[in-house]
């Protein structure tokens, strides 16, 4: 649980330095699809390889992902752990409106939201 915390303190630390929307493109905007009843846009922590992805789902299964690569004791995964939880933090404060990166996905409120031209 220690290293998870020193990735979590890592990443956290990382993404609050950087400013992922300070090369967003005119002339874009957030292209809205809506979960399905019951589910909301999650990023969850891959399995076999570094990374996040972004997918509609429960907050149940995304507890059991996060708990299944941190027992699973790989530093890897549990560095994904903390991208995931750092992106859904990010995420917080998009709107539809936000301006985005061309080709950027996002969890817009509970939907995920893909950067496509305007």
């Amino acid at each position: 649980m220690g290293r998870f915390l020193v990735a979590l303190a890592v990443v956290l630390g990382f993404a609050g330095s950087t400013t992922p929307l300070a090369h967003a493109a005119t002339g874009t905007r957030w292209e809205i699809a809506p979960c399905a009843p019951g589910t909301k846009a999650l990023w969850l922590p891959r399995v076999d390889k570094a990374g996040t992805d972004l997918s509609c789902t429960t907050e149940e299964a995304r507890s059991a992902a996060v708990k299944a690569a941190s027992d699973s004791g790989s530093p890897m995964r549990m560095a994904n752990v903390a991208v995931a939880f750092s992106q859904q933090l990010a995420d917080r404060s998009l709107t539809p409106e936000s301006p985005c990166v061309l080709g950027a996905k996002g969890a817009v409120g509970e939907a995920i939201g893909t950067c496509v031209a305007a």
